[in-house]
C-alpha cells in the first residue's frame, strides 16, 4: 500500500471517528441517565439531589438518582463500573468506596475502572471528646493518652472505616496507643460517647456539630486547612501533626466513556455548585462545596489511591 494511500485511510478514519463522536454528543441525551449512589438513601444522595432539577433541565432528559447499597459502596461501584460507558449510568460516590474498600474487601474494583467527572463536596473527619472529660481540648487529649497507653478508646463506623483510617493515623504521628472501638456507625458511636462508654469518637462534621449542644465537645479537625463550616476548629497540622484526610464525594463514569460526555456533565456539575444557594445548603449541614474539573479531581484521586494503599499496608488491614 503506497503512504499516500495509507495517509488517506488514515485521515478518513480519523475523520470517521471524529463524525461518530459529533453525532454521540449531538444525540446525547435521548433517555433519562441514572446516578448510582452506593449508599443507603438518606446520605450522600443528598449532596446531589439539590442539583436533580437543575441538571434534568439542562440535558432535556430526566437524571434519575439510585441508591445502591452493600459492601461499603462497592455494589454501586460495581453496577457502575460494568455498565455500558455511553454516559447513561453514572456514580456518585465518596473516594473511598474505590481506594480503601476495594483492598480491604479484595474486590476486582479501583479506580482504574472509571473515569472522574467532578468534585463536589469534600468532608474532613471531627475527633470530638465529651464535655466535662478530663481534657478539652487535643492538647490534653494527647496528654491524658501519652500517659495512659490504650487507657483511652474511641469509636469510628468500623474497622477500615475512613474514620478509622485517619485516627491511626493521628495515633501513629501522636506517638500515642488507643483502644479502637467499631460501631454500626457515627451516630451510634455518639451515642456511647455521650453515655461514656467511650472517650472520643471521630466521624463527619454532620455526625458530630449538631449534638455539641448534648455535650459532644469537638476537639480538631482533619483537613489540610480549616472548613469554611468549621473555621474556629484547628486542624491537626495546626498542631504539629502531619496528618491530613478529606473524603471526596464526586462523579464518575464508566471507563471508556466518551471524552465529550465527561466534559458536559463536569461543565453542568461545576456550575450547579458553584450556586450560591447550593453552598448554603451544603453548609447548613456542616458539608463543604470543593469543586475540582476532570484533571484536578483525576490528580486528586491518584493521590489518594496511593496514601491509601500505604497506610493500609502500614497498619496491615489490606
Amino acid at each position: 500500500m503506497s503512504m499516500t494511500r495509507r495517509g488517506a485511510m488514515a485521515a478518513g478514519a480519523a475523520l470517521a471517528l471524529g463524525a461518530r463522536g459529533a453525532h454521540a454528543q449531538r444525540g446525547y441525551p435521548d433517555r433519562a441517565i441514572r446516578v448510582i449512589v452506593p449508599y443507603a438513601a438518606g446520605g450522600a444522595d443528598q449532596f446531589i439531589r439539590p442539583l436533580q432539577n437543575r441538571i434534568s433541565q439542562a440535558l432535556g432528559q430526566p437524571m434519575v438518582i439510585d441508591s445502591v447499597t452493600g459492601a461499603g459502596g462497592a455494589v454501586g461501584a460495581t453496577r457502575v463500573k460494568t455498565a455500558a460507558p455511553d454516559g447513561y449510568t453514572l456514580l456518585f460516590a465518596g473516594t473511598g468506596a474505590l481506594t480503601a474498600v476495594p483492598r480491604l474487601q479484595h474486590l476486582p474494583l479501583s479506580i482504574a475502572d472509571f473515569a472522574p467527572i467532578a468534585n463536589l463536596i469534600a468532608i474532613p473527619y471531627v475527633l470530638a471528646g465529651r464535655r466535662g472529660a478530663r481534657f478539652t481540648d487535643l492538647a490534653g487529649f494527647l496528654r491524658e493518652a501519652k500517659a495512659r497507653p490504650e487507657g483511652l478508646s474511641y469509636g469510628t463506623p468500623g474497622v477500615g472505616s475512613t474514620p478509622h483510617l485517619v485516627m491511626e493515623s493521628l495515633c501513629r504521628a501522636a506517638g500515642v496507643t488507643l483502644l479502637h472501638v467499631p460501631y454500626s456507625g457515627v451516630s451510634t458511636a455518639v451515642v456511647a460517647l455521650l453515655a461514656g462508654d467511650i472517650d472520643l469518637v471521630m466521624g463527619a462534621p454532620s455526625a458530630i456539630m449538631p449534638l455539641v449542644e448534648r455535650g459532644v465537645l469537638p476537639l480538631v479537625q482533619t483537613g489540610a486547612q480549616r472548613s469554611a463550616v468549621l473555621p474556629d476548629l484547628p486542624t491537626l497540622r495546626e498542631a504539629g501533626l502531619d496528618v491530613e484526610l478529606v473524603t471526596r464525594f464526586g462523579f464518575f463514569a464508566p471507563k471508556g466513556t466518551d471524552a465529550a460526555v465527561l466534559d458536559r456533565w463536569a461543565s453542568l456539575i461545576l456550575e450547579g455548585g458553584a450556586d450560591p444557594a447550593f453552598i448554603e445548603a451544603m453548609h447548613r449541614a456542616y458539608n463543604d462545596v470543593e469543586l475540582l474539573d476532570r484533571p484536578r479531581f483525576q490528580s486528586f484521586i491518584a493521590q489518594e489511591d496511593a496514601a491509601t494503599a500505604r497506610l493500609l499496608g502500614e497498619l496491615n488491614l489490606r
